[in-house]
């Protein structure tokens, strides 16, 4: 990334803050808050990866950013915000769930909350004390961000700040109603306007939500694909779920999308794939950023066919896991066809096997290496 003159940089900032924190360490024994603390941020800090950087923890609180020109999807912010909060409360829910001990620290977990500030703008990065950290106007404006009037207006204390700084940057301002915006005003810095995400409805989605995944032990269409990328998690599901990067190790003419929330893909969304004459529609049906995608194929006569992309994280890169199901339909029509419909899946997907997995490879080796070097 071009930096700007005088090497200042343009970036997303992202905090996470533990709130209840202050409370729980004076009315609790030490020894056993500091240990559950500890445990939430050990959970937290590896949750964020490249594009995002960790800049410092700072109390209570986790400062990452990413660059701008790193960020390769414009809801990938949002995504990964919401990613971070249901990484917190999953972590909370089975420390709670397996603790047997009275104490008022171990008693008292359900307490503590998680509040993210997102906002964007430029900044340096300076050496201090050893180290480099982002500094800036910008930066100083995201930490006073914490302190705000969100729960008085609006009773949440699960939730994330987006300012619509932002918001212009990512180009999602309609994915809101002009209801959800809020004002805030910043001593010596002025009016800073926002939007507000309820994460603890964010979680509880997740948490009953079916998954839907095809397993590594199921009966499958074919053998499981393994495919390394020199790429963090986050990236390689950019690889597998941006419609011009699908398109281009699919080898489409183009991906088409329907049915976005507001320009925001999620489950739901449909992409249209073009090859030459033929459309092959492709759905989204769950999804779950930087761990796996699973999309459901609309075949004749009634067949389905589901595909999963499990990412897991291999020291300093991914290994992209793909599976296929066999096809299955509700209709005799589709259920007497099925063996002739796996045949033609089988003669289409097997032969095009390498192709596609030298061109994600050599996407996910382009992408390395236009990575933005990031602060120690």
């Amino acid at each position: 990334m071009a930096a700007k003159e005088n090497g200042v940089k343009t970036a997303y900032f992202v905090i996470a803050d533990i709130s209840g924190y202050t409370k729980f360490m004076a009315t609790t024994p030490i020894e056993h808050a500091k240990g559950i603390l500890e445990s939430l941020f050990g959970d937290l800090v590896p949750a964020i990866r490249a594009p995002l950087a960790v800049s410092g923890l700072q109390g209570d609180a986790v400062f990452a950013y990413a660059f701008e020109n790193d960020v390769m999807t414009k809801q990938f912010i949002l995504d990964f915000a919401e990613q971070l909060y249901c990484v917190f409360a999953r972590a909370k829910e089975k420390m709670i769930l397996n603790t047997s001990c009275p104490c008022d620290a171990c008693a008292n977990v359900a307490d503590l909350e998680l509040k993210i500030v997102v906002h964007h703008g430029d900044c340096v990065i300076q050496a201090t004390g050893g180290r480099e950290e982002l500094a800036g106007q910008d930066v100083i404006t995201a930490f006073r961000l914490l302190k705000n009037s969100v729960k008085e207006r609006t009773g949440l204390n699960a939730y994330t700040l987006i300012s619509c700084d932002a918001l212009r940057s990512m180009d999602m301002k309609d994915l809101f109603d002009e209801s959800d915006f809020h004002t805030e005003d910043i001593e010596h810095i002025g009016e800073i306007e926002y939007v507000v995400r309820d994460m603890r409805k964010a979680w509880e989605r997740r948490r009953t939500t079916e998954r839907t995944f095809v397993e590594t032990g199921e009966d499958l269409l074919i053998e499981e694909w393994m495919i390394p990328l020199p790429v963090s998690p986050e990236i390689a599901f950019t690889i597998c779920t941006r419609p011009d990067l699908r398109a281009e190790w699919l080898g489409a003419d183009q991906v088409d999308l329907l049915n976005t929330n507001k320009g925001k893909i999620e489950p739901g969304t449909l992409y249209h794939c073009h090859h030459g004459d033929d459309i092959f529609p492709y759905e989204i049906v769950d999804w779950n950023p930087g761990d796996y995608v699973t999309g459901r194929y609309n075949l004749p006569m009634g067949l389905s066919m589901l595909e999963t992309m499990e990412l897991v994280e291999m020291g300093e890169g991914t290994m992209v896991k793909l599976r296929f199901s066999k096809p299955s339909s509700a209709k005799l029509m589709g259920k007497i066809m099925n063996g002739a419909v796996q045949k033609k899946l089988k003669s289409i997907i097997v032969p095009d096997k390498e192709n596609r997995i030298t061109k994600m490879t050599a996407l996910g080796k382009k992408l390395a290496s236009e990575t933005e070097p990031v602060a120690a």
